[in-house]
């Protein structure tokens, strides 16, 4: 008799494997759809937001598809970028110009092709339900808006497959539509640093325009809630004074949890104080603002403080893996510091928007990014930036 494993507290704000599982099986199965349909029809290019050989190459590359398909995030975004834009699709309410110029721009299709495109387009909506049902950082994982994500999730998923049966439009298009993210997929760049570079900037969600924290320290909540927190940031290594501190709680039982869970010693020492240690590196701050932009996300969908920190160092643990630069320590000081302090501040890059950590003296038109600037480093073959092509020698 198989014995079923029953989920503890705190694992409801981690990522289901089987949620990652079926993301996987989304991105390979929609990246295939997309070679298949523009190899027939390459009018669907523009829709799609990407070209066949580009996908056809991303596909062959194990590493970069790895990378790109891999990942915890949806690597296609919804065509119906509005709650107008879906409510127009499913309940047939007054057309919209983005609906519209959908519908113009898709071809005429043949019954085979219909079917095709149906299979696709309920393939996708299933996997946006799968992860607008379980996370607190649904828009972030799917790039779409925080206020997208809420209508969504009030629209029956049936609602939606029943008004693909009859609409014969693409519901999704590739997420990164941009010259760049290609130019380095072409070239063997796309670490996880810099595929987490490109998710921000292409996501509706900025971390400078979400909501900052509440209070990082004495959480007053009844006792079990409080110990299933507390368990959760302890299975993510955060050190037992930290943690005590934070929920209000007796150190030696926080240190005897610790201890329970990893079979060792919470360490000892002093916790993270420097502010400058984010900053420190092209690595570090990518993956600080990274955690910064996670947290905040969940933290703008009403996600309690523990909640929002749990769910986005899962997160992070799943997209940067061993080339983690940022523990869950680190992440602790950094999100309290950037609610209670004021050292650190978040601004856009420039040359491609994307908000990135800052020190706070820094004049706002004098940011760039570690991906614009040229300093973030693939493991493989060095730096890579917004570097126009060499010319190539006679």
């Amino acid at each position: 008799m198989t014995r079923r494993h029953t989920r503890t507290f705190h694992e409801q704000f981690l990522h289901p494997a089987w949620v990652q599982d079926r993301t996987l099986s989304a991105n390979l199965r929609l990246s295939t759809a997309v070679v298949n349909t523009l190899a027939v029809k390459p009018m669907f290019e523009a829709i799609f937001g990407a070209k066949k050989d580009d996908v056809q190459a991303l596909r062959d590359s194990v590493g970069q598809s790895s990378t790109v398909l891999g990942s915890p995030f949806l690597a296609f975004t919804p065509t119906l970028e509005t709650r107008a834009d879906w409510a127009c699709f499913t309940e047939g309410t007054t057309s919209t110009l983005t609906y519209d110029r959908l519908a113009m721009a898709t071809p005429e299709l043949t019954p085979v092709d219909k079917m095709l495109l149906e299979q696709y387009n309920r393939l996708y909506v299933g996997a946006l339900y799968d992860v607008l049902n379980i996370s607190a950082l649904a828009a972030p994982l799917l790039g779409i808006s925080n206020e997208l994500a809420e209508y969504l999730r009030t629209v029956p998923q049936h609602r939606v497959e029943l008004a693909i049966s009859s609409r014969a439009i693409p519901l999704f298009t590739w997420r990164f539509a941009n010259p760049m993210f290609w130019a380095e997929a072409s070239a063997g760049r796309l670490s996880s640093e810099v595929m987490a570079h490109f998710l921000m900037e292409h996501s509706p969600v900025k971390a400078d325009k979400l909501p900052h924290s509440g209070a990082w320290g004495g959480l007053r909540m009844a006792r079990p809630l409080q110990e299933a927190y507390a368990e959760a940031f302890i299975y993510f290594r955060c050190r037992a004074k930290s943690v005590a501190s934070l929920f209000n709680m007796n150190v030696t039982t926080v240190r005897q949890m610790y201890l329970r869970i990893h079979g060792e010693s919470s360490p000892s020492g002093h916790s993270p104080t420097s502010s400058g240690w984010y900053l420190d590196s092209a690595g570090k701050r990518l993956q600080s603002t990274f955690h910064l932009w996670l947290f905040r996300s969940a933290f703008a969908t009403g996600a309690t403080i523990p909640e929002a920190f749990i769910a986005a160092v899962d997160i992070g643990k799943h997209m940067f893996g061993d080339e983690s630069k940022v523990t869950a320590d680190r992440a602790f000081h950094l999100l309290r510091s950037m609610a209670t302090e004021h050292d650190l501040d978040v601004r856009a890059c420039r040359t491609c928007g994307t908000a990135y950590l800052t020190a706070n003296g820094d004049l706002a038109h004098s940011v760039l990014c570690p991906c614009c600037s040229g300093t973030l480093t693939s493991p493989n073959v060095g730096r890579v930036g917004r570097t126009r092509p060499r010319k190539k020698k006679r």
